[in-house]
């Protein structure tokens, strides 16, 4: 694999191979104190000192270092280090005793001597590469031990030479057991890939859903779903505003659409800012028609808030030029205003924005660049309030004027 990717592959083994691996070298001692009852029934009495020697003086106490330096988290290398050193040492002293042991019994020692890098090969988790290494020095311990040595009847005996083959059995069970792990590792990054993928394309599609791709702010259904569970829990005034561009269409067919959709851009910018330093939510509602909702907000200081939202729009100035006339464009702004009590009453969201938006025709119609504001009165909450492009408001006159003077 790629360096990068050979790296992650290795910083992922177990972190639990050191114990692992301490685990099997206390068996390993077991096994080698257990069999000094085989060296002493070969060996006998009087020359079974020798091998007890080297397996309690000697085999013992680097086997027990070899696990103290296996602590905490070790490094590939330095478990491989560890079992590589452990078993040469164990195969060096089987050898030995191949070589020291009475007649008849020198074959038993060879294979034990194969056996000891073959389980060793088998149980410990080294790569492929550290366990070529690790076989590789075991097959050349036995046969320079074996031929090179000329150990009289061993060197021409076929069995322990036979047997020595299984030394390089761990090679090709680790390439198997790596490969195989190597192909889980890809397998997992690539579902990994794919659920990251995954991930990603739903925020880009959930952004796409609540987010006007013009201007930035909230679409309709978010505000909405804002205004809707704002007012459900109400305990004080709510205010909601409804803005429209005067005069859009002028600005779109005498300048063009590209100049609009900049124009709509920027009054989004000049609006957002007061809205959320109010603590409210600014959302395109329409084509160059804008709702913002701002909690526990007073009918004056409702007022307050859309006269400051108009005067930012006046304020960055953007003009276009139609009849050889500069002209700056300006936005007309309805306000209404209910106190959370009066869901009791029947007043719902839709009754707010229809409000709003009847507020909106009245800045319209009396001269545009201003605003007005109009009540929710709880007795008229569901009842039609008149016409607006197609639009039905719940407001009606009976008592409004008391509760204008509070938009005064």
């Amino acid at each position: 694999m790629p360096p990068d990717l050979e790296a992650r592959f290795r910083a992922g083994d177990d972190a639990g191979s050191g114990a692992y691996i301490r685990s099997w070298l206390l068996v390993f001692i077991l096994f080698n104190i257990l069999s000094l009852k085989l060296d002493y029934e070969v060996f006998g009495p009087d020359a079974f000192a020798v091998p007890a020697f080297l397996t309690l003086g000697v085999f013992t106490p680097v086997a027990c270092l070899a696990i103290l330096s296996l602590n905490d988290r070790p490094s590939p290398l330095r478990r491989t280090v560890a079992a590589t050193v452990t078993s040469l040492l164990d195969m060096a002293i089987v050898l030995n005793g191949a070589r020291t042991v009475p007649d008849g019994h020198a074959d038993v020692y060879m294979v034990l001597a194969v056996i000891v890098p073959l389980v060793v090969g088998l149980i410990a988790a080294l790569s492929f590469r550290h366990s070529l290494v690790f076989c590789g020095l075991s097959f050349a311990l036995y046969l320079g031990w074996v031929v090179a040595l000329h150990e009289g009847d061993l060197a021409g005996n076929g069995l322990p030479l036979l047997v020595a083959s299984l030394i390089l059995v761990p090679i090709k069970v680790r390439f198997s057991r790596e490969r195989q792990e190597k192909q889980a590792f890809l397998l997992r990054l690539s579902v990994e890939a794919q659920a990251a993928e995954l991930t990603q394309a739903n925020a880009r599609l959930k952004v796409l859903s609540e987010i006007d791709a013009l201007t930035g702010l909230a679409n309709r259904r978010v505000f909405d779903a804002t205004l809707a569970a704002a007012w459900d829990g109400a305990e004080d005034w709510c205010c909601v505003v409804a803005i429209d561009i005067d005069r859009f269409k002028d600005l779109n067919d005498t300048a063009g659409h590209p100049e609009g959709d900049r124009c709509l851009a920027a009054i989004a910018a000049a609006l957002d800012g007061p809205t959320r330093a109010a603590g409210g939510l600014l959302a395109r509602y329409g084509g160059e028609e804008f709702m913002a909702f701002v909690p526990a907000c007073t009918p004056e200081d409702a007022l307050d808030f859309g006269e400051r939202l108009r005067a930012a729009v006046e304020t960055i100035g953007f003009r276009y030029r139609k009849n050889g006339r500069d002209r700056t464009v300006t936005v007309s702004v309805g306000i209404t205003a209910a106190h959370g009590a009066t869901r009791a009453c029947g007043v719902r969201p839709s009754g707010l924005l229809k409000v709003a938006d009847l507020a909106l025709y009245d800045a319209k119609s009396r001269g545009r660049n201003r605003v007005e504001a109009r009540p929710v009165l709880p007795d008229a909450a569901n009842r039609d309030a008149g016409p607006r492009d197609g639009i039905s408001g719940a407001y009606s006159d009976a008592g409004s004027g008391a509760y204008s003077a509070a938009f005064s």
